[in-house]
């Protein structure tokens, strides 16, 4: 049986615990994620590098596959999104702006950017932002 008297304890528990987990789930629900997606159609593998402001990381995906990142929630001016890709021999580098909430750079058989890709979300590699 519970009291009165117990009741405010629960509460202010909870409170506190809505309060720490807050900054983690604005943190997950703002942040603006990128896809690349490789088509169905593609022929053979392709290794990437994406390369968040410096937080680099490599892989590789098949056809019919997507890799990703996130960007940041408050981009300063130089920031810089890269994504350097190899399939059949040619090579690839692209510079992405990401929206919140999703970014998707489809990239088709041939290797190139397909057309679903937003165009003005994405430039040719050139210097880095001053």
């Amino acid at each position: 049986m519970t009291t009165p008297a117990n009741k405010p304890k629960r509460y202010f528990w909870r409170w506190v615990m809505a309060l720490l987990l807050a900054p983690f789930v604005f943190w997950l629900v703002a942040t603006p994620q990128v896809s690349f997606h490789f088509s169905e159609k593609g022929q053979g593998r392709l290794g990437y590098i994406l390369n968040v402001q410096h937080d680099i990381s490599k892989g590789e995906i098949y056809p019919g596959e997507a890799t990703g990142g996130a960007g940041h929630i408050f981009p300063s001016k130089q920031f810089f999104m890269e994504f350097d890709w190899t399939n059949g021999g040619k090579s690839h580098c692209i510079r992405v702006k990401p929206k919140w909430p999703n970014t998707d750079v489809y990239i088709g058989a041939a290797g190139d950017v397909d057309s679903r890709t937003d165009g003005r979300l994405i430039e040719a590699c050139g210097p880095l932002p001053q």
